[in-house]
C-alpha cells in the first residue's frame, strides 16, 4: 500500500513565495526525499487564506521509515531551519491508499 504523509502550515503570506520554494513539488524537502527508495513525490496545495497541505508520498509506510530510521537529526535540523517561513505546523497524519 502507498503512502502519504500530509502535514497543514499556516503561512504569513509576505513569506508565501519563500515556503512554496522549500516545500513545493521541486523545493528543497523534495530534493531531500528524492534519493529515497519508494519516494514518489511532493504536492503543495494551497488555499485562499494562508494555509497549505503538502503531501509527501511514498510506495510504502516501511520505505518512509527506512529513509527516516537514518537521518532523524539532519530532518529535524531542516524542519527547524524552515520553521522560520511558517506560523504554524500541524502533522495531519499518515494515510495509506489500498
Amino acid at each position: 500500500m502507498s503512502l502519504a504523509v500530509v502535514f497543514e502550515y499556516e503561512v504569513d503570506p509576505a513569506r508565501a513565495e519563500a515556503f512554496e520554494a522549500v516545500y513545493g513539488s521541486d523545493g528543497e524537502w523534495a530534493r531531500y526525499f528524492a534519493p529515497g527508495e519508494g519516494y514518489l513525490g511532493t504536492e503543495l496545495l494551497r488555499s485562499g487564506d494562508g494555509r497549505y497541505l503538502v503531501i509527501d508520498r511514498w510506495r510504502s509506510a516501511a520505505d518512509y521509515d527506512a529513509f527516516l530510521d537514518g537521518r532523524r537529526d539532519e530532518y529535524a535540523a531542516r524542519n527547524e531551519s524552515a520553521a522560520r517561513l511558517w506560523l504554524r505546523e500541524r502533522a495531519v497524519g499518515r494515510f495509506e491508499a489500498g
